[in-house]
């Protein structure tokens, strides 16, 4: 059963509300050390391939002085910021490892087809989607929520993710754009209150943003790290 928007807000909202846990230290995921140097958060290679829209230049400023907000706030429990050109909402994960021999052939076998199914989803047209929540995902990183303005919009975004099935299989969609990662082994850790208090206040800056998902906007892309994506070449 395709998820209604109602739905998808309901699911998310379950985890993105009071996303950071009451805790007194805040754990991190242990799998972001293969994107994340400890203690320095140098940002590690880690290659694959994504399909993403890319930002309107509007929204693009205003997540950036967000995430300048949150690197004053928190900036010694994250790692290295990211350049703004990198924000961006994936539609779909394709491959991904920290080295590249290990996914290469994959990917360059995907291109073809990949390339194909980037116009199919370009035909559906325009989605529009609304901020909601700047919110921690899964201990790994600090992320804008996003949620489909109306039901034809989740119908067309969920339809044009659906389409890169075939290439890798995917799980519920929650979309959402990168602000930064946390810091393994950081020299100061987050607090738990700080973070929460600080996402709570950086929501306010976003709630309600429009962002328009613009089908020549739609890209295949390649990564070499977090903080370096390029063009696969789709026109």
């Amino acid at each position: 059963m395709v998820e209604t928007s109602a739905d998808m807000s309901q699911r998310v909202g379950s985890f993105q509300r009071g996303s950071v846990p009451d805790e007194d230290g805040f754990s991190i995921a242990p799998a972001l050390r293969e994107k994340v140097a400890p203690v320095t958060g140098e940002l590690l290679p880690f290659h694959g391939s994504t399909v993403v829209h890319v930002l309107d230049a509007g929204t693009r400023d205003l997540l950036s002085a967000v995430a300048d907000d949150l690197h004053a706030a928190c900036g010694d429990g994250l790692a290295a910021p990211l350049p703004p050109g990198s924000f961006h909402v994936t539609l779909h994960d394709l491959r991904a490892a920290p080295r590249l021999e290990d996914v290469s052939d994959a990917v360059a076998q995907d291109d073809p087809r990949v390339s194909e199914l980037v116009a199919e989803a370009r035909a559906l047209g325009p989605v529009q989607m609304r901020c909601t929540t700047v919110f921690n995902l899964m201990s790994t990183s600090v992320v804008v929520g996003l949620l489909p303005a109306t039901e034809a919009d989740c119908a067309r975004l969920l339809a044009a993710r659906a389409l890169f099935d075939e290439v890798v299989p995917s799980g519920p969609f929650t979309p959402h754009v990168t602000l930064a990662y946390y810091r393994p082994s950081a020299p100061a850790p987050l607090d738990p209150r700080h973070l929460a208090r600080t996402l709570d206040r950086l929501t306010e800056q976003v709630a309600g943003w429009p962002v328009t998902l613009a089908p020549e906007r739609l890209r295949s892309t390649r990564f070499t790290s977090m903080a370096t994506y390029r063009d696969a070449g789709t026109p």
